[in-house]
């Protein structure tokens, strides 16, 4: 059996970071769709829960993604796009909608806009605060030299 180096062991690490954290910002994407339908101040208040939700999106990358592969988020949103439709389909089968399919359409429209910004720039923004952390060592190290 062939023996398993540290490198394939982050390398697996972090695939399956970016699978699972794909998979979380899918279902906080519809759960932030599905209330919006069923309760009204959730579109008055979107822009202050989409502030909450950068954040939140990008502590995970801030925690996780400090080592070499600094660059596997950017694979969140490409694992995000799947994930967001499949879950949205089984919602709207679990979830029957009114008949009022006009609505929906309008409101899904919007979420969608307000999930991809939101899950481009908690992304960029754990990514950002991630080099800028390394840059400020790696600076911290040198002028201490």
């Amino acid at each position: 059996m062939e023996e398993v180096t540290k490198e394939q062991v982050l390398f697996r690490r972090s695939m399956r970071l970016v699978l699972i954290l794909s998979a979380i910002y899918a279902a906080v994407s519809n759960v932030f769709l599905y209330t919006a339908y069923y309760y009204s101040g959730i579109v008055e208040q979107s822009y202050i829960i989409c502030m909450i939700m950068i954040i939140a999106f990008a502590l995970p990358i801030v925690k996780f993604f400090r080592n070499q592969h600094w660059y596997f988020p950017i694979f969140i949103f490409l694992f995000w796009i799947p994930f967001s439709v499949l879950l949205a389909f089984i919602l709207s089968q679990v979830l029957p909608l009114s008949d009022n399919t006009v609505d929906f359409g309008l409101l899904l429209v919007y979420c969608l806009i307000l999930n991809v910004i939101v899950t481009l720039l908690g992304i960029t923004l754990g990514m950002i605060f991630n080099g800028g952390s390394t840059l400020w060592k790696k600076y911290s190290q040198a002028s201490k030299q």
